[in-house]
C-alpha cells in the first residue's frame, strides 16, 4: 500500500501552476490539477482504510481545491461531500459543517437545488444536535424547506419547517414559530399524507402563542382548528389547549399543572412540549409576582 503522505507530497509538486515560458508552452494547467486531485483522493482513501478519518477529510479537501482549480466544480462538490462524511464520522463537526457548506454552495451554483436541500437539511441536523448552534440550524432548516417547496416536494418541505419552527420556539422566537406552524397547517390542509399532523401543528401553534402570553391568538387558533380539521374538535390536543388558555387567563398555575399531568398520562409529553409548557407556566407566576 502506498504511503499517503508521499502521495500528498507528489500532489503538491504536481499542482504547482506553470509560469513564464512553460505556461505559454503547456497551455492550460487543468490536467496538472486533475492529476494532483487524483493523488489526494488516493491518499484520502488510504487514510480511510486505516480509519484515520480526520486525515482522510483533510486529503479530500485538498483534492477538492485542485478540482476547483481545474474547473471541475461537479467533482469538487462530490469530493467535499466525501470530506464531510469523514469529518462527521471522526467527530470533527466544525470541519464537517464547513465541507458541507462548500458542497451546498457548488450545488446551488449549478442550479441543483433539490440536491442542495438534502445536504442543507443534514447541515441543520449537525448544527442543532452536535454543535447546539440553533441560530444557524434554524437558517439551514428554513432554507432547505424553501428549496424543497420550490421543487414541489411539500412533505420534505414540511419536515424542514417543523424542525425550524420547533427551534425558533426553543430560542424564544414564539411569534416567528407560530407563523411557521401556520404555514405548516396551510401546506397540510387537504393533503391525505399530512392531515394527521394537523392536530399537532394546531397544538404547537397555540402553545407558542401562549408562551408569548397571547391568549387571544391562542383562542383564535382553537377556533381555526375546529373549523379546518374535523379530528381536532374532540381531540386531547384541543381540550389541552382550551384548558391552558383558561389557566393562563385565570392566572391559575396549579390548574395548568394538573392539565399537563392528565395529558401526559395518555400522551407522553416530549422534551419540546415540556419546555414550552414550563415557559407558559412562568408567564403565570411572573404575573402573580407582579401583583405582590
Amino acid at each position: 500500500m502506498s504511503d499517503p503522505q508521499e502521495l500528498l507530497k507528489r500532489a503538491e509538486k504536481k499542482g504547482v501552476p506553470s509560469s513564464g515560458f512553460m505556461k505559454f508552452f503547456n497551455g492550460s494547467d487543468s490536467y496538472k490539477f486533475e492529476e494532483a486531485a487524483e493523488l489526494c483522493v488516493q491518499a484520502a482513501n488510504i487514510y480511510r482504510l486505516r480509519k484515520e478519518l480526520s486525515a482522510a477529510g483533510e486529503s479530500f479537501l485538498k483534492a477538492a481545491d485542485y478540482q476547483l482549480k481545474a474547473g471541475n466544480d461537479d467533482e469538487a462538490a462530490n469530493t467535499f461531500i466525501e470530506a464531510f462524511k469523514c469529518f462527521k464520522s471522526s467527530g470533527s463537526f466544525t470541519d464537517a459543517v464547513s465541507s458541507l457548506e462548500s458542497a451546498v454552495n457548488l450545488f446551488t451554483k449549478k442550479g441543483q437545488f433539490r440536491r442542495a436541500a438534502n445536504f442543507k437539511f443534514d447541515l441543520g441536523e449537525i448544527q442543532e444536535n452536535d454543535l447546539t448552534d440553533y441560530k444557524n440550524a434554524i437558517e439551514s432548516f428554513e432554507t432547505a424547506g424553501e428549496w424543497y417547496e420550490q421543487d414541489q416536494s411539500m412533505a420534505l418541505a414540511n419536515k424542514c419547517y417543523v424542525r425550524c419552527a420547533d427551534l425558533k420556539a426553543l430560542d424564544g422566537q414564539y411569534i416567528e414559530a407560530s407563523d411557521l406552524y401556520t404555514k405548516l397547517i396551510k401546506n397540510s390542509l387537504g393533503n391525505r399524507l399530512s392531515q394527521w399532523s394537523l392536530k399537532e401543528y394546531f397544538l404547537k401553534k397555540g402553545l407558542t402563542q401562549l408562551a408569548a402570553n397571547d391568549t387571544v391568538a391562542a383562542s383564535r387558533t382553537v377556533q381555526e382548528g375546529m373549523k379546518d380539521d374535523p379530528n381536532f374538535h374532540d381531540s386531547r390536543e384541543c381540550n389541552l389547549l382550551q384548558g391552558l388558555i383558561e389557566s393562563v387567563s385565570e392566572g391559575d398555575s396549579e390548574k395548568l399543572s394538573q392539565l399537563v399531568f392528565e395529558f401526559d398520562k395518555f400522551s407522553k409529553l416530549d422534551k419540546w412540549k415540556t419546555t414550552i409548557m414550563l415557559k407558559i407556566k412562568e408567564t403565570i407566576t411572573e404575573a402573580e409576582d407582579d401583583l405582590l
